[in-house]
């Protein structure tokens, strides 16, 4: 998102100067090399981020109830040349931190269901959902503790699609797993369709500070604007379908 606009505002910044506007060409060179700096050095995303993260940065307590079901968000997955679909670095996270959580509410002696939730979004030939089960039993989670839903491609559609399989599981207490960026959107919607979700979150990303503009920042700036854009677009929806979860 942030390329393409500074790409935009160079064009129209090389436009107004063939026209022979050139101060209207200097102010947006200029526009553009501050955005550079403002985004690429650290600030920008800095105030994106820090705020939208703020109420997972802590994870909450784990007071299991008798059953439990935990919901894993896929997120992006790798396809090495030769090899199979995998959970890429966050959904590594995400993996992991659901593990943990398995391991935990077994050893309370509390039951546990993990619902892996993920289509084929970025047509690999395989449903996230199943990528990321995959990774699961490798760590040891037993199947009969393994119920996936591999329809869903967008976060909207992965709550609208666990309601079935969370009424036949019929937990008491629903935790969701997804990466700190994300658990603002993925929770509002989970609560939009009714699922009352204990979020947890698996990683939480932080911009780098620099003199000099970072890739890393840029990219972290985009996912930050890509979570604001996608809230806006669930509130414009959920109030389409007649009002907002609270």
């Amino acid at each position: 998102m942030i390329l393409p606009a500074l790409i935009a505002l160079l064009v129209c910044a090389w436009l107004a100067g063939h026209v022979g506007w050139r101060r209207l060409r200097l102010a947006g060179v200029m526009l553009a090399v501050m955005a550079v700096f403002a985004v690429g050095c650290g600030p920008v995303p800095n105030l994106l981020l820090r705020g939208w993260q703020a109420p997972y940065a802590h994870r909450p307590a784990l007071d299991w109830a008798p059953s439990n079901v935990i919901v894993l968000l896929t997120a992006n997955a790798n396809n090495p040349p030769g090899d199979v679909p995998e959970p890429g670095l966050a959904g590594h996270a995400r993996v992991a931190e659901t593990m943990y959580l398995y391991n935990t509410c077994r050893a309370a002696g509390m039951h546990c269901t993990v619902l892996v939730s993920g289509g084929d979004t970025y047509t690999e030939g395989e449903p996230l959902a199943q990528v990321y089960g995959k990774a699961l039993a490798r760590l040891g989670l037993p199947a009969a503790d393994m119920v996936l839903e591999p329809r869903s491609r967008t976060t909207w559609q992965n709550a609208d699609f666990a309601r079935a399989p969370l009424a036949r599981i019929g937990a008491q207490r629903v935790w969701l797993v997804s990466s700190a960026l994300h658990l603002r959107r993925a929770e509002f919607a989970f609560r939009r369709f009714g699922i009352a979700v204990t979020p947890v979150r698996a990683d939480y990303v932080r911009n780098a500070w620099s003199l000099l503009p970072l890739a890393s920042n840029l990219s972290l700036t985009d996912h930050a604007l890509h979570e604001y854009a996608g809230m806006a677009l669930y509130r414009w929806m959920a109030w389409r379908q007649g009002g907002v979860a609270k």
